[in-house]
């Protein structure tokens, strides 16, 4: 009887290993882990700006939603099933430096593309397994696409962007929400980065692809003690090819220091961020009633504190007739010669408690 129960047994366990065997062969043909595999420490030697030459860090995964969402700094965007479409994206040294990774030690997709880029002739070709998982666990900071960028600008979540180019070309235009804070200019204006360093998360943008002030401002910011630190490498000139230009370049009006009144309202009503609005009425005035950017600083509060205030974007006075706006201007410029880009408005205002608005220019 115990001789049967044994035979029976194995006999039952030929037939799991019989049904099985296929299956797992299947599953090891589908999955063959490529043969040079290299970790955080190689990738980080590479994945840096400005970009070392004949290297080129690949992502594997699908570009929505896997890539957009966050990527490896500088790495480019072949998935996997579009691999054979986009070979014209490798570069033509057939030994150049691919580095391909996907979603973490269970993902194919590197793999696949690796054992594909050797077959076409590339010579040094190695899969970054770990993926990245492994980079956002070990990096000081990765990229994200436009499309994610302009997701959270939608959904007003907690961030702060802010352009990394020379002030002058934030003046020029910028993406929405976005706040100048020009990479050499980094310490002196880190007060202006949020006290939250853990549930803020800091976002930096350039020009473009090849520009590399705003990785280096994240890393600075990593540096203090952010811990949520990204950056939007396709920068300024990618958002005006994907979204449209944002025009910030302040229109003048009639008067000295006046702003164009139509320019003003326009702007506070789709880029209330690309200006800073300073309302110098008494404290009770705006309480009443103010535009929903403003902020409150009397005229003496102007005085005292003209050198703390912030140029990196437009500034504008503004008050209920215009008379302490243009005031606040002529006291300002006064004090500080060198600011650029500073107005008020020349128009009388009208505020509803729940701060609603009516602006007549004055003629």
């Amino acid at each position: 009887m115990h001789r049967k129960f044994i035979a029976a047994a194995m006999l039952l366990a030929f037939a799991v290993v019989a049904m099985a065997g296929p299956a797992m062969a299947q599953e090891e043909a589908k999955f063959k882990q490529f043969h040079s595999i290299v970790d955080y420490k190689f990738v980080a030697k590479y994945a840096k700006m400005p970009k070392p030459k004949n290297v080129m860090i690949i992502d594997s995964r699908p570009y929505k939603p896997k890539y957009v969402d966050g990527y490896i700094p500088t790495a480019e965007s072949i998935p996997a099933s579009q691999f054979d479409k986009m070979t014209d994206k490798l570069p033509k040294d057939k030994d150049a430096l691919l580095v391909f990774y996907c979603g973490g030690l269970a993902c194919p997709l590197s793999h696949k593309s690796a054992f594909a880029a050797e077959a076409m002739g590339y010579t040094n070709v190695k899969v970054y397994a770990a993926g990245f998982p492994d980079w956002k666990k070990h990096a000081p900071y990765y990229s994200i696409g436009l499309e994610n960028l302009n997701a959270r600008i939608n959904e007003g979540g907690n961030y702060l962007l802010i352009d990394a180019r020379p002030y002058k070309k934030f003046l020029g235009g910028a993406i929405p929400s976005a706040i100048g804070i020009p990479e050499k200019d980094f310490a002196a204006k880190r007060g202006m980065l949020p006290v939250d360093k853990v549930n803020t998360t800091l976002i930096y943008y350039c020009g473009g692809y090849a520009c590399a002030l705003s990785h280096k401002s994240a890393i600075m910011a990593r540096s203090l003690g952010y811990k949520n630190v990204l950056v939007a490498e396709a920068g300024y000139p990618g958002w005006k090819e994907m979204f449209g230009a944002a025009d910030t370049a302040v229109q003048a009006g009639e008067a000295e220091g006046a702003v164009d009144t139509a320019w003003f309202l326009k702007t506070i009503k789709e880029n209330p961020d690309a200006i800073l609005l300073i309302d110098v009425r008494d404290p009770e005035e705006y309480a009443a009633g103010h535009f929903p950017s403003a902020i409150n600083m009397p005229v003496d509060m102007v005085e005292k504190k003209a050198k703390e205030i912030p140029t990196d974007k437009p500034i504008v006075f503004s008050c209920a007739s215009g008379a302490r706006a243009g005031e606040a201007f002529y006291l300002f410029m006064d004090l500080r010669p060198d600011a650029k880009d500073v107005y008020y408005l020349e128009a009388t205002n009208s505020f509803g408690e729940d701060n609603s608005y009516e602006v007549h220019p004055n003629k």
